[in-house]
């Protein structure tokens, strides 16, 4: 498919709440998730979870209203002002609360997204019907609701090479019970991209330009009554992003050429916070690109319940859609998938 045709789906946190939205314990977004994560029961994560509170607590006075990426950046900030500008008394120990924090992000994302039924992968299914090869989804989120989400018959992307840079460990549990439920070989080459700009809980330490897959990416357990904690490739939610390394990089080059190039743009349950500048620039720089080459967007779906949000998009993308451009906005990921059923897309 051409360019000129291309759609690009773009999901934030709010569109994994949205369709997964009857669940007992809601998947987290920033301003909830410690509220979230006491809720949680079991393998150890209530323990980890009152250690955070606390941590919060000791630094604020107060516990809930405290955003994650608010506590992340200030203990990230201070744990690097005390690698080169040393207290004489005894510092708290921010790396450590850095470390509780990151394992609590994926203990809290596993144990409210996993184990999804056929009535909450619907809704992510009727938007992906509507992908062609050409076709790309950009997400900031770590869940793996996408990839679990991908009809059975989809045939447009698998985890060797879908993810815009190469895999390992396809032949492992995760991957290789994937392709079996789908019924694919790992040979069949994808034709859609699924760009995941700060990694993913079934990723781990990767060398280079690949990733490797987890075997058991949704594994939560405790070792003798202690925390037992594991490492996911993630990029947490503090100031300092190391996109400039591999494959971050790649993936967030291919992810700004996609959103200078598409046809058709789908922004669903994506807040754009003032603090996630390195994603503000991101589109921003896409915008501007394009209206500068006269390369205009075609449609902009907007998906939110804040039509805040959604002003703040049609703002910031006006410069892209020219004069001939299409703005469709939408309550939720649920009223565009409805709408997407019965109406144009691109």
């Amino acid at each position: 498919m051409s360019a000129e045709q291309q759609l690009v789906v773009l999901l934030g946190a709010g569109a994994t709440r949205g369709a997964l939205g009857e669940r007992n314990i809601l998947p987290p977004l920033d301003r909830d998730f410690i509220d979230i994560a006491r809720q949680i029961k079991g393998h150890g994560t209530p323990k980890l979870a009152s250690r955070v509170a606390k941590d919060v607590f000791d630094l604020y006075g107060h516990v809930s209203g405290v955003g994650l990426e608010q506590y992340f950046r200030e203990i990230e900030a201070r744990a690097e002002i005390g690698m080169f500008a040393k207290s004489k008394n005894k510092p708290k120990d921010w790396k450590r609360r850095q470390r509780d924090l990151e394992e609590l992000i994926r203990r809290v994302l596993i144990q409210t997204t996993s184990d999804l039924s056929d009535q909450e992968k619907a809704t992510y299914q009727n938007i992906f019907r509507h992908l062609e090869a050409g076709d790309t989804i950009i997400t900031f989120n770590y869940d793996t609701v996408i990839e679990e989400s991908l009809p059975s018959d989809f045939g447009l992307w698998n985890p060797k090479d879908g993810y815009g840079v190469p895999a390992s460990g396809i032949t492992k549990d995760w991957a290789r019970n994937w392709l079996v439920d789908r019924n694919l070989g790992s040979a069949q080459k994808s034709t859609c991209r699924l760009l995941k700009l700060h990694g993913s809980l079934n990723w781990t330490l990767y060398q280079t330009n690949t990733v490797r897959l987890k075997p058991r990416p949704y594994v939560v357990s405790t070792r003798s009554g202690r925390t037992r904690y594991d490492k996911c490739a993630i990029l947490p939610p503090g100031w300092h992003k190391r996109i400039e390394v591999n494959p971050y990089r790649q993936l967030w080059r291919k992810a700004r050429l996609k959103l200078e190039s598409c046809s058709s743009l789908a922004i669903i349950g994506y807040s754009m916070p003032e603090t996630d500048l390195l994603a503000r620039a991101l589109l921003a720089e896409a915008s501007r690109m394009r209206a500068a080459r006269k390369q205009y967007l075609k449609y902009l779906h907007v998906a939110d319940p804040s039509d805040a949000v959604k002003e703040r998009f049609v703002s910031l993308f006006a410069p892209a859609l020219g004069s001939k451009g299409r703005v469709y906005r939408y309550s939720d990921i649920t009223s565009l998938s409805t709408a997407w059923s019965r109406g144009s897309v691109r």
